[in-house]
Parts: C-alpha cells; structure tokens; sequence
C-alpha cells in the first residue's frame, strides 16, 4: 500500500466569522418578506453570537489531512494580516506545510461570515480579499520536487479554479474537482471544461443538481467516480455504473455544522492517498474506505465550534471508526 508524500489543495485561505441565532433563517426571511409593504425595501435585522476562526477551504482541508496523518501542500493567498492574527503560527505548531502560500501584502486575508440557524441552516457572505491574487500562483514552482502525486481544487475565484486545473492537467497530477458554492458563478462552458479535466467530483446533493442542471446531463454522464455528500444522511460513491452508500458517523452531539463538509475531505484524501497510486485505478471499496475516514473526520469536525478546533488521536480515530465501519487497516493510519 503506497503512502503518497503530497496532496496538492487548490482552495481559499480565510478567517471565518461564524454566528449563531436562536431562530431559523426561514423564519427571518419569510418574517420580513411577509412585513414588507408594496414596493419598500426588505430590511433584516436579527441577533447573533460570534467567533472568530481559522478558516479556507483549502486550510480546513489540510488541518484535517493532517490530523488523520496525511501530506497536504496547502495551495493559496493570504493576506497582510496572516502573521498578526496568528494563522500562520497556528497552521505551523501543527506542523502544515506552508510553502504553498502566497503572501498578498496589499490585502488582507479573505473572510467568510457564515450565520447558522437555530436548526442548522446556514447563509454565508464571503470577502475574497487576498484571494483575488491567486490567479497568479504558478503551481508548477510550488509543487517543484514536492513529490506531489494527487490534489484537489476546491471553491476559489472561477478564473482561479479553471487555471489550476489547467495547471495540474499539464503537470500529470490527477486531481478532484469540487467546485462547490462557485458552480454558479462558472459559465456553462467553464464548468463542463473544469470538471472534464479531473479523475473524481465530489459535491453535496444540492451542488450535484445544480451541476446537472446546468450542464443538462447526468452525473455519472460527466464524470466518473462521482462521491455525493448528503450531510447527516453520509454520502453516496457512484462509480462504474456501480454506487455504494456510508452512512455518516454517530456523534455525540451537533455543536456547529460549519466545516463539516471540509473536514470529510480532509479525511477522504489522507485515505486516497495512503490507498492507491492512482485516482482512476481506485475501486469501488476503496472509494468507500476512504469516505469513511472522511466521515469519521466530519463528525468530530462537527462536535466543535470554527472548522479548525476539533482534534483527535490516532487511537481514537481508530476506535471511531471501528466502531461505526469495522476493522480498519491499520497502514491507513500512519
């Protein structure tokens, strides 16, 4: 079983502003559509508690890689602010790779403010700040003797997403395209041109429709294998005409949804990488084994505030998933 050195992770750096409200989003929205009156304006107002937290895409992922023992090479902007507010000691004491993070001293580092609902439903406004500049990464310098065999390009500006992946197509390194909350923002072509040059998509259920919808086609017509997150529900792997279906985790209590969704990609690609030497080579189990770990990952990410705060040992990971999937190869954990 090959353990590869580096995953390559395409995506945003970013500070998330996360806030809570003891309503639901429903409620507030319909509250004052139901109040607006002929042509006024809508005018929303409502109370939140907030932290602030280490945050991205791409970072999340990597914290998570790392946390289940895996290479990442996270692939970013950040901004004039990264040393002052303590991401990049932070990301260092954990022991990330930061080679791959391209400092825009003339912004400051993206933020995301994400407000979760009483019932978890969740809006999110996003201030792409350095993110703007990456664009400009040359990913062929960075990932330079990086021994670099596998990636993924996550949510990022569009002209970003699609230059990355021109990037990794010309450079052999296969990658996973998962293009998330930008599916809107590609244009048809754009979109159909991203995902046609990866070996794997990963979406929700949500984003799969939106996905189809806009390139009029079925998934499994797009793209194959296909791995469909559906929140508490688990996920579905669809390959090869075949699919199997991972439930999620059992956790012991749902603290903050945000992050989840990183944190099994996190968990997904420390297993692909320590599986196979090849994306396309992957099997349907081996797919599977390795959404289990992305789903032991998701569940421990959830039972904790910010996406950066959850932490775990070898041995409890270990004991997680035997608990929910059986024995587990004990390579997968080194």
């Amino acid at each position: 079983m090959p353990k590869k050195e580096k995953v390559a992770i395409s995506g945003s750096a970013a500070f998330d502003i996360i806030a809570s409200t003891k309503e639901t989003l429903d409620d507030i929205f319909t509250n004052a559509i139901n109040g607006k009156k002929g042509d006024a304006r809508i005018s929303i107002s409502f109370l939140v508690n907030k932290k602030v937290s280490f945050g991205g895409t791409a970072l999340n992922i990597a914290y998570n890689m790392k946390l289940t023992n895996g290479d990442p090479l996270p692939i970013s902007c950040v901004g004039r602010d990264f040393i002052s507010r303590n991401y990049k000691e932070h990301l260092e004491n954990f022991g990330i790779d930061l080679s791959g993070l391209v400092v825009n001293d003339g912004e400051d580092t993206a933020e995301a403010y994400i407000v979760t609902g009483r019932k978890g439903d969740q809006m999110s406004i996003f201030h792409t700040g350095a993110l703007d500049d990456t664009c400009n990464i040359k990913i062929r310098e960075i990932v330079k003797n990086k021994n670099v065999e596998m990636g993924i390009i996550s949510p990022n500006p569009t002209n970003t997403m699609l230059r990355h992946s021109n990037e990794f197509q010309k450079l052999n390194i296969p990658f996973v395209a998962d293009p998330g909350q930008m599916i809107n923002n590609f244009k048809l072509e754009e979109l159909n041109e991203f995902i046609s040059r990866a070996s794997m998509l990963i979406v929700n259920d949500y984003e799969g429709m939106l996905v189809e919808n806009k390139l009029q086609k079925k998934l499994k017509n797009i793209i194959d294998p296909v791995i469909i997150t559906r929140g508490e529900h688990g996920c579905s792997v669809y390959k090869n005409d075949k699919h199997v279906d991972v439930p999620a985790v059992k956790i012991s209590k749902l603290v903050d949804p945000t992050g989840a969704g990183d944190a099994f990609r996190g968990g997904l690609l420390s297993g692909l990488s320590k599986i196979n030497q090849k994306l396309e080579d992957l099997t349907l189990q081996e797919l599977k084994t390795a959404c289990q770990m992305g789903a032991v990952c998701g569940g421990y990410a959830v039972e904790y505030e910010g996406t950066q705060n959850h932490v775990f040992s070898t041995e409890e990971f270990k004991a997680r998933y035997e608990k929910n999937y059986g024995k587990i190869d004990e390579q997968l954990l080194l």
